[in-house]
């Protein structure tokens, strides 16, 4: 019998992960002895052709896909390609995908599904396939008896014992072509989570917790160091331990590889001794789960957890000169406008710790989950999961509210910086950008050299960089190199400039959004068009147009000027303050070299500004001509 297993790719095309949880799968079913071809559909954009290939290559008598709930639309076009392509196929589905909402196995098409861990129950199944067998027999399934009636059989039991698990098939699902794109590998080393946060779904065990020995997860690391060579990793799991004795045994028998490596703990693990044991291990990164801190939303996350025990770890670890890493989510059915604003009054004190911020995902499976579907805010699960699990309001605030709320927690996300003093800069001939600044951290002065060959931050059009003394991220407070305009904005810019001075503040709005289309990196724009907006009484709309553009701006001060503007004259005093200290920060964090010449050179766009609003936007008279400055 011949098993073709494939991972399909995730929800974000051209993201490249290692599908760990089918790996171990068909490492299992090839100690087994059964014969198995793999599919790492994931790492080729055309990947309905590589499907298709496989699926031609292999001819197997058995399809197993695993998945999570991102990539049902790709899951689902697989089964029925392979059931028309080879219409005696038996497909199996497994993964998180099925185990979080067992009505996907119906709308998925699959004739058996694996529900929970998949390594034993595969196994077995594919035991009885091959027999002829009666799956009725089998624990951990669904499947379609002789009427089509879709049947669940006794639940499997947890494997107690993860070392009698092999590795995951590294080789089979192309490693080496994932490793060469991603850099780094996230490891699993234990399974399930003792905790219920009620925003969480464990498929390996909800409140069973077990974890492979240190002695196993060192000799998967060896394999990885030795057969591809990798040197930086992820020990990822939901708890990674429970006890710093388990740490402790890791950092000890990690240390002589001389690798860099992340994991995830809770904050009520770590202590000074231990933090600084990881790091001497090689330990770089610690994730928290951290979610709020407001204590009644806490209580309603089920975290168990106090925000004096967040601030704790957090300054130990920042203390310990490794990097935390760390969300803030918000919409928690708890969340109100005022418990949101105890979060995100801390995230402003004490934005050196870097800790993001979103919202709650209401994934299949959670807690939350459930309860939205018994509040009838999810009428249709499968619609909701076909829809890519769309953002909705859980809590009890009016959506206009809840909207608002979400507005402030992006923009703050994605328009605070955390600045180091730029001491100088420079663009050469060549367009290289180098800058040199003092660290906010150590205070310590440090250089960075061809800044264009280093990424922007993901969430911001920003420089976010490690210090070379003290390995502390810190934000570069100028965009470098410059942003280039093509003529067709230039043209467009000017167009608006030239309706705006005639009166025609509608034909000077249609050219800016005309702009907008293609970009929203020229602050001025964006200015000139609140201005407008401001004009027109139109302030919620002023708003609006900075908001989004400081994405792409966080480093322009001005634009932070607007903010505060807009936030005042919208009524939210709060927003406005945190701006206008930001527009504050920023200016004090250009040191006072950085002017004339040299400005117009390093950020053209400041000097464009202040030819067009000379006062700032003290000159700006709201319900009149913006000409009236």
């Amino acid at each position: 019998m011949k098993i073709l297993l494939v991972a399909p790719p995730y929800a974000l095309l051209g993201r490249y992960f290692f599908p760990v949880g089918i790996a171990y799968v068909s490492a299992m079913l090839k100690k087994h002895g059964f014969h198995v071809a793999c599919c790492n559909s994931a790492l080729e954009d055309d990947w309905q052709e590589v499907f298709r290939n496989a699926l031609a290559r292999e001819k197997p008598d058995v399809l197993g896909i695993g998945s999570l709930t991102p990539s049902y639309p790709f899951v689902k076009w697989m089964f029925e390609t392979a059931k028309r392509e080879l219409p005696g196929l038996v497909t199996v589905l497994g993964g998180g995908i099925l185990s979080s909402e067992p009505e996907v196995f119906e709308s998925l098409g699959a004739d058996i599904g694996v529900v929970g861990e998949g390594e034993a129950t595969s196994v077995e199944l594919m035991h009885t396939l091959e027999q002829g067998g009666d799956l009725s027999a089998v624990a951990g399934l669904l499947y379609r008896d002789a009427e089509g009636k879709t049947r669940r059989t006794a639940p499997r039991a947890f494997i107690e014992d993860l070392d009698t698990v092999p590795i995951p098939d590294y080789e089979g699902f192309r490693f080496d072509i994932c490793h060469a794109h991603q850099k780094t590998h996230d490891m699993v080393s234990s399974r399930g989570c003792p905790f219920h946060c009620t925003f969480c779904f464990s498929a390996l065990g909800r409140g069973k917790y077990r974890a492979h020995s240190i002695d196993y997860v060192i000799r998967e690391i060896r394999h990885l160091v030795d057969t591809y060579g990798v040197q930086k990793f992820g020990l990822m799991d939901e708890v990674f331990a429970l006890r710093k004795e388990r740490i402790l045994e890791f950092c000890a028998k990690v240390r002589p590889f001389g690798i860099k490596w992340y994991t995830q703990l809770r904050v009520g693990v770590v202590d000074a001794g231990l933090l600084e044991s990881m790091r001497e291990a090689g330990c770089e990164t610690v994730f928290y789960g951290l979610e709020s801190m407001c204590p009644e939303v806490l209580r309603s996350m089920n975290k168990k957890l106090k925000p004096a025990e967040i601030e704790h770890a957090l300054e130990l670890t920042y203390q310990s000169r490794m990097d935390s890493f760390g969300n803030f989510i918000f919409g928690d059915p708890a969340e109100t406008t005022e418990t949101a604003w105890e979060t995100l009054d801390w995230w402003v004190k004490n934005r050196r710790y870097f800790v993001n911020l979103g919202k709650i995902d209401c994934w299949p499976g959670t807690k939350i989950y459930h309860d939205a579907i018994a509040r009838g805010i999810i009428q249709d699960k499968i619609a909701f999961i076909e829809q890519g699990c769309p953002l909705i309001n859980m809590t009890r605030m009016p959506s206009t509210e809840f909207l608002d709320m979400l507005k402030r927690v992006w923009v703050l996300h994605q328009g605070l910086l955390w600045p180091g003093l730029l001491l100088a800069a420079r663009v050469d001939e060549d367009g290289c950008a180098s800058v040199r600044c003092r660290c906010p951290h150590c205070e310590v002065e440090v250089e960075f050299v061809h800044l264009e060959t280093t990424a922007l931050h993901a969430d911001r059009s920003a420089h976010r960089l490690p210090c070379g003394n003290c390995g502390r991220s810190f934000d570069i407070p100028l965009r470098l190199p410059p942003v280039a305009h093509a003529e067709p904005t230039r043209a467009l810019f000017e167009k608006a400039l030239a309706q705006r001075a005639a009166g025609d503040l509608d034909g000077a709005m249609e050219s800016l959004l005309a702009l907008f289309e293609s970009t929203r990196e020229h602050p001025v724009a964006v200015v000139v068009a609140a201005s407008i907006r401001l004009a027109q009484g139109h302030v919620e709309r002023a708003k609006e147009l900075v908001r989004l553009a400081m994405q792409f701006n966080p480093s322009t001060p001005f634009l932070m000027d607007w903010a505060a503007l807009c936030y005042e004259l919208y009524g939210d005093a709060r927003m406005a303050r945190i701006f206008a200290d930001q527009a504050r920060l920023l200016r004090q964090c250009r040191a006072p070299g950085l002017e004339g010449a040299e400005l117009e050179r390093l950020d053209p766009m400041e000097l464009r500004y202040r030819e067009l609003f000379p006062t700032g936007t003290d000159g700006v008279v709201v319900g009149s001509s913006p000409g009236a400055q």
